[in-house]
């Protein structure tokens, strides 16, 4: 028996060793095939928060956010102690105990699992807070055996490699704890809008209830589950030590009261901050921007935000109410059913500060609602007068004469309460609410509706480019469709001050004459010739380009045109980044071409400096989530000077670098480091785009638009201000941009699908409102600034006071002794009609011009004044032409040897013109003029009347074998079409001279430079 038993003693013994071994084999073997492919640990030994990157305003005040996922990085060190021991009560008792792994907890939710698994529920499952981190970077959710033997292996491979205290900082960063908020810090904010070393007790034990399952303990939807959740976390801190038990009783008896942050972006600011959000995209990445901690600091000013909200939405109510009612947002057949509906409705994008109601009432004296939300109130019938309903585009029914005729019971309406201003929004300034009786306790309410038409605001320091504030629409929650950045629409007659600053550039002044009357302008070969009106449907005559301007006269505007050519115009609004090629057309001298709201006002503040150029911005600097400077602003035109990011001393300098380059001229800064001095290259200032004479001119006529002309709505600010109306063909878009000299605004007004804003809306009836309603905001605790004359322009030093400006003007020449008005005979040459100086300008729009009827046709000096050429030197004249007019004696221009022309231009390259004493025996005639305002240099083969240019090329296109006098140039019709008399049949000086020799005759032998395409008118 004895010896039985030792036999299975020893059976039981081998047993047990073998089956100790092939267990321990097979775990082995397990370990082994599991282990043969776990992730490498490095992402999380090397872990770095993914962190979203903030935009701040100038003032320093967070403005927006760019990020996928809301967290903010904080060390376990500046982690409340609170908030560690409620993660640990809720999630990881045992954390500081264990390796990784907790056997007791597993044991203990493998008994509960039994039952939850037999009801069919998922498992509970016992992670460890290693074991959460090991998930989160490294594995999926995925419910199998395998994942949670390799959780398992990592987590404990994890607590080899790293301290506690550093997976605990990992869990806290990343933890997703709903509503998009990653991170305990994060989830502070988002929940209560707080830091984390401001939080109460229970707002703590809250966000601890969150990592289990953020969405079953949502606050807002399952309110009673998250406060059973929170306080089970309460009891669990108490029993830990946390906090006492009286603590906890105390917390467990508050409301968890969590509100969601706000979103930043869709605020508004949303506009602007999509502007620097895409800005920095281009410049540093997606990645960067959403997950590398940027921060960007920028030029956004929230005052001139406020400002420019406030007026652009009433401009566009005040636009709206002329054109009428276009009915409730939804009818309900009772009252009670509207009241109904509104529990459920949704608002409208972009109401705010208005409210939806029920209309529960009409009588005699208003209608009675129901307001979302709670409340009641009352509409007066005055306040309903606006209301005509809209029957057809632009056509408005009855007026209203009874509360009826614009609401109904059941009406599901738009409100604001009129405590929200002195009065409605949609009434423009000074406007009054009207309550319904004086005595009245029931709130007094206005009617509203959203808004058609759209548009957009730009404001911007014209003197760095920075961008102050910026509206592109109603709502940037209703449309993110920026229309002051990305709206391409015509500027209209705003476009004009581009034309008279050309001019300016080229030998005009504000007081030259030019005739407002009909004109036909040819437009190339198969097109129809474009023949301009005035808005007013008239023509006044002889006409200062002042005056053409101040009341935007379109056919001086064209003529000019056609005076000085249109290469310098699109030289000039190339230059100014109104547009990047401008097409050789007249009709673009007018406005017919489109440009954005943030070019043309960044366009007119360059002419507010003085003609320097810009680069608007945006942002001032960025810099890394280290803080370190990896962008900033350059000056005045200074493209962005970057920082290298490594760099750390003035001995790294050389890492530094220019986008592109240092500009030229630049100067390396000495002793410059990262520290001091992010900006290794000091930026020259470039030279004017314009003369300082010819933009203090500009400005100068640009503040009689606003003082007596189509802009004087601005005129009520009181402030010395410049700037110009745009209205485009059949009124459908309206323009206001001008400057003070420390402020420059655009205001753009239609509609985003192109169609009239109704006859007679006007850029000064529709923009002008709103740039003089922000403008009277902005400007109304500074005193008044004059304008100063930029740096070596030729003033008269003798001011006009104005009561509304106390501006300083521009010395003007009286019209009568301006060289370009000077009265001329009329005589004639030929067949072909000279019009006198005072009457109808010369044809090149500079000096009028008497040609005698002398046998060679020559340019008579007799009306060519000393101080005309006297004035204008320096300004494309070389100043060595002689002032005595006894040195001038009739010359003769010698058609210079033309070289090949660029495509689609209008002249050849800047050359120059010899003077000959006799004419050249190849032509017989004194001068040509370069036919630029033709449009296009291909002429093909042509005969100048009896004079053949057969051997010349002129820009590389051959004249020369058909007639071009009788046929192809228009004979007697293209003449006629500029109002001269047919042409004559030889080609002498009536056409050639003027268009070179500028109206006099040059000395033999002097030389002097093409003064841009000439022209015919």
């Amino acid at each position: 028996m004895l010896r039985a038993l030792r036999i299975i003693a020893r059976i039981f013994f081998v047993g047990i060793v073998v089956g100790t071994i092939g267990v321990g084999a097979f775990i082995a073997i397990t370990l082994a095939h599991f282990s043969r492919d776990l992730p490498d640990l490095q992402q999380i030994a090397n872990y770095v928060p993914a962190t979203g990157s903030k935009v701040y305003a100038a003032n320093g005040t967070l403005m927006s956010q760019f990020e996928l996922e809301h967290r903010i990085p904080v060390q376990l060190a500046n982690v409340p102690k609170l908030v560690i021991q409620a993660f640990l009560a809720a999630e990881d008792r045992d954390f500081y105990s264990h390796n990784g792994v907790n056997p007791g907890a597993i044991f203990r939710a493998g008994l509960a699992d039994v039952m939850r698994m037999h009801r069919g529920q998922r498992p509970m499952g016992a992670s460890t807070i290693t074991q959460q981190v090991v998930r989160h970077f490294l594995l999926t959710n995925e419910v199998s055996v395998g994942r949670k033997i390799k959780e398992a292996l990592l987590a404990y491979r994890i607590e080899k490699a790293l301290s506690k205290d550093r997976i605990l900082e990992i869990y806290l960063n990343e933890i997703y704890l709903g509503a998009g908020a990653y991170g305990v810090a994060a989830a502070a904010d988002t929940y209560f809008q707080k830091p984390l070393d401001q939080l109460s007790l229970s707002e703590i034990a809250f966000l601890a209830t969150l990592p289990k399952a953020p969405n079953n303990y949502n606050p807002f939807r399952h309110p009673e589950a998250a406060k059973a959740r929170r306080d089970w976390v309460l009891a669990g801190m108490a029993e830990i030590g946390a906090v006492t038990q009286v603590q906890a009783k105390s917390a467990s008896a508050e409301p968890i009261g969590a509100h969601l942050r706000n979103d930043l972006v869709g605020g508004p600011t949303g506009y602007f901050a999509e502007e620097v959000r895409r800005e920095l995209i281009g410049r540093f990445g997606e990645k960067a921007v959403y997950e590398g901690g940027l921060t960007a600091r920028t030029s956004f000013d929230p005052n001139y935000q406020q400002m420019s909200e406030v007026a652009f939405r009433n401009g566009l109510v005040a636009y709206d109410r002329r054109h009428g009612w276009r009915g409730p947002v939804n009818h309900q057949p009772t009252p009670a059913a509207a009241e109904a509906a509104l529990l459920t409705m949704a608002p409208p994008a972009g109401i705010a500060p208005w409210q939806l109601a029920a209309v529960t009432e009409v009588d005699a004296g208003g209608a009675s609602i129901a307001v979302k939300g709670g409340g009641t109130g009352r509409i007066s019938v005055e306040e309903l007068r606006w209301a005509r309903r809209t029957i057809a585009d632009q056509q408005l029914g009855a007026y209203v004469r009874q509360p009826r005729d614009v609401v109904e019971p059941g009406d599901i309406i738009l409100v604001e309460a009129m405590s929200n201003n002195v009065g409605p929004a949609s009434a423009g300034r000074g406007r009054r609410a009207i309550p319904v009786a004086a005595t009245s306790a029931v709130p007094a309410y206005g009617l509203r509706q959203i808004p058609d038409v759209s548009g957009g605001i730009v404001v911007s320091d014209p003197q760095t480019g920075r961008v102050y504030a910026m509206v592109g629409g109603w709502s940037f929650q209703q449309s993110q469709f920026n229309r002051a950045t990305q709206a391409q629409r015509q500027p209209g007659s705003a476009f004009k001050p581009f034309v008279y600053v050309t001019a300016m550039q080229n030998g005009f002044t504000p007081s030259s004459v030019v005739d407002d009357a009909p004109i036909s302008i040819p437009q190339g070969p198969g097109l129809p010739p474009w023949s301009p009106g005035n808005y007013e449907g008239d023509y006044v005559g002889p006409t200062t380009l002042d005056d053409a301007l101040t009341h935007s006269r379109n056919l001086v505007t064209a003529r000019l045109a056609t005076m000085i050519g249109l290469p310098p115009i699109a030289q000039t609004v190339e230059a100014f980044d109104v547009m990047d090629h401008m097409p050789l057309y007249y009709s673009m001298t007018l406005g017919a071409g489109d440009t954005t709201l943030l070019r043309m006002t960044n366009a007119y503040a360059m002419l507010d400096n003085g003609g320097h150029w810009l680069l608007p911005s945006v942002i001032d600097t960025v810099q890394d989530r280290d803080g370190h400077v990896i962008y900033q602003k350059g000056v005045n035109g200074c493209a962005a000077c970057y920082v290298a990011a490594g760099q750390r001393n003035a001995a790294d300098n050389s890492a530094l670098y220019h986008a592109g380059g240092a500009p030229s001229g630049a100067t390396q800064v000495a002793g410059a480091s990262y520290a001091d001095n992010p900006i290794v290259y000091k930026p020259t200032k470039p030279d004017p785009l314009v003369e300082p004479t010819a933009d203090a001119e500009i400005i100068s006529m640009m503040q009689d638009v606003v003082q007596k002309g189509t802009g004087t709505e601005v005129a009520k600010v009181g402030k010395p201000i410049a700037g110009k109306t745009g209205t485009t063909s059949d009124f459908f878009d309206a323009w206001f941009v001008g400057f003070t000299p420390d402020l420059a605004a655009g205001v753009y007004v239609g509609f985003d699908d192109p169609r009239t804003l109704g006859n007679g809306e006007v850029g000064g009836r529709v923009a002008a409102p709103i740039f003089r309603d922000f403008m009277m905001a902005a400007l109304k605790d500074k005193p008044a600034k004059p304008f100063a004359p930029p740096e070596g322009a030729e003033v008269d030093a003798a001011t006009t006071s104005n009561a509304n400006s106390g501006r300083t003007k521009l010395a003007k020449l009286n019209p009568d002794d301006d060289p370009a008005n000077l009265p001329g005979d009329g005589s004639t040459t030929g067949a072909m009609s000279i019009p006198g100086g005072g009457s109808n300008a010369s044809p090149n729009g500079d000096y009028s011009y008497n040609l005698a009827n002398t046998p060679d046709n020559t340019v008579s000096v007799n009306n060519v004044p000393d101080a005309g050429r006297a004035r204008r030197n320096g300004r494309g004249y070389p100043s060595t032409q002689p002032d005595d007019a006894a040195a001038w004696s009739p010359g003769y221009a010698v058609p210079p040897t033309y070289a090949p022309a660029p495509q689609n231009a209008y002249a050849p390259n800047p050359q120059t013109q010899t003077y000959a004493a006799t004419p050249p025996a190849s032509y017989g005639v004194p001068g040509y003029t370069n036919p630029g305002y033709y449009g296009t240099p291909t002429y093909g083969a042509q005969t100048y009347g009896s004079q053949t240019y057969g051997s010349q090329t002129y820009g590389s296109q051959t004249y020369g074998s058909a007639g071009y006098g009788s046929s192809g140039y228009g004979g007697s019709t293209g003449y006629r079409s500029y109002g001269y008399a047919p042409a004559p049949t030889t080609y002498g000086a009536p056409y050639g001279a003027p268009g070179y020799g500028r109206g006099y005759a040059a000395p033999a032998g002097s030389v002097r430079p093409l003064a841009g395409t000439g022209g015919l008118y």
